[in-house]
């Protein structure tokens, strides 16, 4: 079972033993232009979990759209309240796909995972939405550019008198004394440079011209190697100071990654009315923040989240995916909808404050067994 480490791979393998459409599909808040999102859980024999290499945890595709999740890591995610873990156990019939013994008992002993906890983890999520969604609007209106960022933007130099052999008129004569010039903006080369620490500074080095024989200030892994210079050529060799801001080149880095990783998977129809300066917001996540808070009271006041929304409920999510309602308009009524949340939680709610631990192991022992004799975990 180790073995298997994709989708397609563990749906061959027999070992799924619960399969259900997610996300808006299961939520009623779909439109024509949405993902298709799967959920589900895989066997394992009991023996898996003292290998010493374990399987994995969760095996899912690329961007996430698929995902299954172990018997164990399903476990403990449900004992966290986790709400996407905690709605799968309350997915309409007309959304699971595949339904086995383990599943029916799991299912039937679903209450097991609902405690006063739900409130904590359905709150920070809807907040976490909140973020996302004003987070995702700068990525819209702060395009990175296709040109993955290079240390060497992130360099500034100090010239000495002769800037590296150059002539005087050329750089050294027209800066005034040890201010940066960016690197970016100078014929120097730095594969032709040596670099030595600088005492009491960061981000500083002594820059020496070595010419053809220099093996480069960054090597490798693109990393920035100081040398030992001898005596003679910290006179013969020294070209100024070399500054190199590692850490704002790698917050860029990091940066552009993020915008091209979000740009490669993004439904592109979800952002149209972003990009045309229409919102200051994404109506999905202000969507979902909504939605946490909906379900999030539900199971405080019955114990059972919402998963399927209907009537008035639905309507009011449709218009905030659609844009039809301001950001401070949404808003004022999250803040609402939490003080709300947090009276019940205090004063009205009647689920337990915690779950039981006990009951929930032998819940998990009964499920991997039953997995076992029903041939699921291979």
């Amino acid at each position: 079972m180790s073995e298997i480490t994709t989708v397609d791979a563990l749906r061959k393998s027999g070992n799924i033993f619960f399969e259900t459409v997610a996300g808006s599909h299961a939520y009623g808040t779909s439109t024509p232009k949405s993902d298709e999102d799967i959920r589900g859980f895989y066997a394992l024999p009991e023996s898996a979990f003292s290998a010493l290499k374990h399987p994995p945890a969760q095996i899912g595709d690329e961007k996430h759209d698929t995902v299954y999740y172990n018997t164990k890591r399903a476990f403990e995610l449900l004992m966290t309240a986790n709400p996407n873990m905690i709605e799968l156990l309350w997915m309409p019939e007309d959304c699971i796909r595949v339904m086995t013994p383990p599943m029916e008992m799991l299912m039937a002993n679903r209450d097991v995972f609902i405690s006063k906890k739900c409130y904590h983890t359905h709150s920070g999520y809807a907040f976490a939405q909140i973020k996302k969604a004003r987070g995702q609007n700068k990525k819209v209106h702060n395009p990175q550019p296709e040109e993955m960022p290079v240390k060497e933007d992130f360099c500034w130099v100090v010239p000495w008198k002769h800037f590296c052999g150059y002539k005087a008129d050329d750089v050294a004569d027209h800066i005034f004394p040890a201010r940066p010039v960016p690197l970016k903006e100078t014929r120097l080369d730095l594969s032709k440079y040596h670099v030595a620490a600088m005492e009491h500074t960061v981000h500083t080095y002594r820059l020496y011209y070595y010419g053809d024989a220099a093996k480069g200030v960054f090597r490798g892994d693109d990393m920035l190697v100081p040398e030992s210079i001898s005596i003679e050529d910290e006179f013969d060799q020294f070209s100024g100071l070399l500054i190199y801001n590692q850490g704002a080149y790698e917050k860029a880095l990091k940066e552009w990654h993020s915008y091209w990783d979000w740009m490669k998977n993004r439904n592109d129809s979800r952002w149209v009315d972003q990009e045309k300066g229409k919102l200051n917001y994404d109506q999905k996540n202000m969507m979902h923040c909504m939605r946490l808070l909906m379900s999030g009271e539900e199971i405080l006041l019955t114990g059972e989240p919402i998963v399927r929304f209907e009537d008035a409920r639905l309507d009011y999510l449709m218009k905030i995916r659609s844009g039809e309602m301001e950001y401070e308009e949404i808003m004022a009524e999250v803040e609402r909808r939490m003080e709300r949340l947090e009276r019940i939680y205090k004063e009205t709610s009647e689920i337990p404050n915690r779950v039981d631990e006990d009951r929930i192991q032998t819940l998990f022992t009964a499920v991997v067994k039953c997995s076992e004799a029903e041939g699921l975990a291979n």
